[in-house]
């Protein structure tokens, strides 16, 4: 299953959410925070990124950026990034970025230990984690048998037709462009149906029985004129039951578009 998907941060600027929907993305991984706990360590566009992709029916992952020397920074970098996830339902997983050019002076023993420690306290907290690096530091900075199969690979490479190595997400361009988004965007190809899993076993902010209800539905495709309201009195006999709808597309506004696919309850 290849999935297309972007990653974003406060760097994309204000992101017509819509348009990255209408051009073909399937997922949005975003930038939380960095470092351990500050509030001028928050990205400033997290919440609205969450919310509006959400809106739009874009599943969503966040991602951390680590500055940690050491396991007790790690395991407070991932306390901070989970006081900043809240109760918000993550689709895709919650993701150490390990990269940072200070944490070449630590040794490949005490690296692979942080993100040992920083994952660890993600999947204590039942949600699913993830790292992000490059093939070189994979190669050479960390010890890879250590942490794979354990924790899946975001792997970042880049001007190739495919990954050197296994990995849940490919992170294949640094300069793509979509559409609702000014300049250059990072761009990912995703091989598991993570929504799939979280709501499956009930991690990132879902309980098991969030995927009792899309076992068993069907697709439609948003026309002009739709409103949720519409859909839900044709298909599901009630007006009323348009809540039905938005629970299963995890919406968080009742804004529909033309083109919109919607699983819609049978």
């Amino acid at each position: 299953m290849d999935l297309k998907g972007i990653d974003v941060s406060k760097w994309q600027g204000s992101i017509n959410w819509n348009e990255v929907k209408k051009d073909g993305t399937e997922f949005a991984i975003i930038r939380e925070g960095w470092g351990k706990k500050s509030p001028t360590q928050i990205d400033k566009k997290f919440k609205e990124n969450y919310e509006n992709a959400k809106a739009v029916g874009i599943p969503v992952g966040c991602y951390h950026y680590s500055y940690a020397d050491s396991v007790d920074d790690a395991k407070r970098e991932a306390e901070f990034c989970l006081e900043n996830i809240g109760d918000m339902k993550l689709e895709y997983p919650v993701i150490m970025d390990v990269e940072d050019k200070e944490q070449l002076k630590l040794n490949n023993r005490q690296r692979t230990d942080i993100v040992k420690a920083f994952c660890s306290e993600i999947e204590k907290a039942g949600y699913y984690a993830m790292f992000y690096c490059n093939l070189n530091w994979l190669k050479n900075y960390l010890y890879k048998d250590e942490l794979l199969p354990k924790y899946d690979l975001w792997l970042a490479q880049w001007s190739i037709a495919k990954p050197s190595c296994s990995c849940g997400i490919w992170q294949y361009s640094s300069t793509g462009k979509i559409d609702g988004i000014s300049g250059n965007v990072d761009l990912n190809v995703s091989y598991k149906d993570y929504a799939n899993i979280m709501k499956t076993k009930g991690l990132n902010g879902f309980s098991k029985t969030d995927n009792s209800a899309s076992t068993n539905y069907f697709i439609y495709t948003v026309k002009k004129g739709d409103t949720l309201w519409a859909i839900a009195q044709r298909y599901l006999g009630s007006g009323y039951k348009y809540k039905e709808i938005k629970d299963l597309n995890t919406l968080n506004s009742d804004m529909i578009y033309p083109g919109q696919t919607l699983k819609i309850p049978k």
